[in-house]
């Protein structure tokens, strides 16, 4: 790259900056969010590890005690009921929608008592083949995964808005 062109790029990336322009998803959580003491209310091993991971990845601190007052964040996932909205009785083929329900409370710093609860509701389609069993297994676990993860996505957004 020669003299020129390397000027231009760093005239271009300044005024990227000066205007404001970020990526989306870059922006961490609030300071009042930075020490946080993550309860988690039934959620499994592989749960915990990856909401932590993003939580640690959004700028947070998690910490095990109360010590430095941290903000205590309370979540529960739940699986909801599934419901079938096809069904092709030729091919043995239905059309399944997956549900899970994220619950979350937190209680800031200033504040006494807890927060409201807020929840967050994500579903899903798979096609489920009743001549395939294993196979059905398989999506619907990681049906299951990814809507935690967008679950997760969607906590670490509102905790951002906060």
């Amino acid at each position: 790259m020669n003299r020129r062109q390397s000027v231009a790029i760093l005239v271009l990336a300044g005024l990227l900056t000066a205007c404001g322009f970020q990526l989306r998803g870059v922006s961490n959580l609030p300071t009042s969010l930075t020490q946080l003491r993550l309860i988690d209310d039934g959620l499994n091993a592989n749960q915990i590890r990856q909401l932590s991971d993003m939580l640690v990845k959004a700028g947070a601190k998690l910490q095990n005690s109360d010590v430095n007052d941290p903000v205590q964040l309370k979540v529960k996932i739940s699986r909801l009921t599934e419901r079938n909205l096809a069904d092709s009785a030729g091919t043995g083929k239905t059309i399944v929608q997956i549900s899970k329900r994220l619950s979350y409370s937190s209680n800031k710093v200033t504040d006494v008592t807890p927060s409201q609860m807020k929840v967050i509701v994500r579903q899903i389609n798979i096609e489920q083949d009743s001549n395939n069993l294993l196979g059905t297994g398989s999506e619907k676990k990681a049906a299951e995964r990814t809507l935690e993860q967008s679950l997760f996505s969607q906590l670490i957004f509102q905790l951002k808005r906060l």
